[in-house]
Formats: structure tokens, sequence, C-alpha cells
């Protein structure tokens, strides 16, 4: 996203989710400063611009069904709006801090290197949390799974057989995850310079 798309997408977060609580009535929560409270409303509109004018409405609606305090009128900590706007419309793998610093970090280098970054992405997308070294072992042994899979569809090709429906989405799907990997390197390798 360039700078005139985040503009434009703050602008949006602006006016159909923060503006529209506003008018619900919800006010700053409680044990919060107004400028923490500020702060936080520029975090959402910096984090939140990827999604669609549609998608944040219906995160304003489910915002205001779910407002925090006694009385049901305070704006939830900006970490719980932030997960269900995930959950409404997640953030383009290449968009997200997470994404990035995993596959620019160690990790992400193990990743491809020994070829598993493709399950390194599918438990990101699926978490969204830094993978734990348990984590890391089972994204391996997926991985792994996944070659001997691959390794198995090949032979049946070089014998002149002909690959199930299902084969032939796995290794595209996995093709498709790896290639999405290397532009996240990518990026972030862009980024650094």
């Amino acid at each position: 996203m360039d700078t005139k798309e985040q503009a434009v997408g703050e602008k949006r977060v602006q006016v159909h989710l923060i503006d529209t609580l506003v008018r619900l009535g919800l006010v700053k929560p409680s044990g919060m400063t107004v400028a923490q409270f500020e702060m936080m409303q520029e975090e959402l509109r910096g984090k939140l611009a990827y999604m669609t004018e549609l998608n944040l409405q219906a995160l304003a609606e489910q915002v205001g069904n779910l407002a925090g305090g006694k009385n049901r009128d305070r704006f939830p900590i900006a970490a719980k709006i932030l997960k269900w706007a995930a959950d409404i419309q997640a953030p383009a793998d290449d968009a997200s801090p997470l994404f990035r610093a995993v596959f620019g970090g160690e990790l992400g280098r193990a990743a491809m290197a020994e070829d598993f970054g493709p399950e390194l992405l599918m438990h990101l997308r699926r978490n969204r949390v830094w993978p734990r070294e348990f984590d890391v072992r089972q994204i391996r042994e997926r991985a792994s799974d996944a070659r001997r899979r691959i390794a198995k569809i090949e032979e049946v090709e070089r014998r002149g057989g002909s690959l199930s429906n299902d084969d032939q989405v796995f290794r595209a799907g996995r093709a498709r995850a790896a290639e999405k990997c290397k532009s996240i390197v990518r990026l972030v390798a862009e980024g650094a310079q």
C-alpha cells in the first residue's frame, strides 16, 4: 500500500469506524487519558487502512455490540478491535508486520532454505502469533509430509499416471504459497535498503 492509498484508507477508517462509534455514543475507555485515546485511534486508522468500507461498517457494528464498560458505552481497547478486524478481513500477508518480521528474520531464512516456508505462512495466517519452538517443529513436520506427497505426485507423473484433482490442487496451492513467501522476503529486503 503506497502513501496515497494509506491516507485514503485511514480516512475510510475514520469515517466508517471511529466516527460511527462516536455517533453511537461510545467514549474513551476508562483509565485511558485523552492523549492515549487519540493515539489508539491513530493506531487503528493506520493498521485498519487496508479494510474495505463494507468490512469497516461490519466491524463498527460488532464493536458497538461488544462495547466495554459497565454501561456498554466504552470503546474496547485497540487489541480487541484489531483482533475482530482480522476475523472480518485479514490484512494481506505482505502488509502484516508480523509476517515481514518472521520472514525477514532467522526463522524465515531457515524456512526458505529448508523449504518449509509455505507451511510457516499457513501457520501465521491461521494463528497470527510468532511461532514457538513447538509450533516450528510441527510446521517442519507438515512441510516434510508435503514434500513427500509432492514427490509421490511427481513420481506418478513420471510414470505417465494421471493425477487426482486433489493432488493437482495441493501442488498448485503449495507452489503459490512458496511464491508468496518469496514475495514477502523481497519486500522485507527492499524495505531494509
